[in-house]
């Protein structure tokens, strides 16, 4: 099982470099940059809708200081992120350990593990719309392994639960977003 190391976001608006206070309501954007994915943070009132090149978006809110909590990005979110990073040059490995998320928070299920031209995949499935996606299995070393999950933490979690009802403008189904201890 993966354990991620937990990176608060800096809780500062990106457009205007404003820190964002407890209790405030913010979007959290991932933007594809080129060779990387960036996650950037805009306060209400610096939200013009989503950048360009935008992979996904939410709405959360600056929890009270000490709740010492963290919370999933929204599903669609997630998805989208991988969707995105899966079959791009040089982003195997973030692929590879992403669909592993998602298998482990049931979101994908592996449907097949086959080999094909030397390399061995994992065929996964998308529980809710039965979509599938094939990944190359990625022998990651230790090192790459922390790189990534630091990655990942710093792009797709929050200190609030995602509330559907507030976003009423992103795709989203309604879900429970499990969270996890920070450490």
């Amino acid at each position: 099982m993966l354990n991620f190391d937990f990176k608060k976001s800096s809780r500062k608006c990106s457009e205007s470099e404003r820190t964002l206070l407890p209790g405030e309501h913010f979007f959290s954007a991932l933007v594809d940059s080129g060779d990387d994915t960036e996650r950037k943070d805009f306060c209400e009132e610096a939200w013009q809708g989503p950048p360009e090149d935008c992979i996904g978006w939410w709405k959360a809110k600056i929890p009270e200081a000490g709740k010492g909590r963290v919370y999933w990005a929204p599903r669609h979110v997630l998805l989208a992120y991988f969707e995105h990073v899966n079959g791009q040059a040089n982003q195997d490995d973030i692929a590879f350990i992403t669909g592993l998320l998602l298998t482990q928070k049931k979101i994908l299920t592996l449907e097949d593990s086959y080999e094909e031209d030397g390399r061995e995949y994992m065929q996964l499935k998308n529980r809710k719309n039965n979509e599938s996606h094939q990944v190359v299995v990625i022998d990651v070393q230790p090192q790459r392994l922390a790189e990534i999950q630091e990655e990942l933490a710093e792009r797709l979690f929050m200190d609030e639960p995602y509330d559907a009802d507030a976003d009423v403008d992103a795709e989203t189904e309604p879900e429970e977003n499990g969270a996890t201890e920070a450490t």
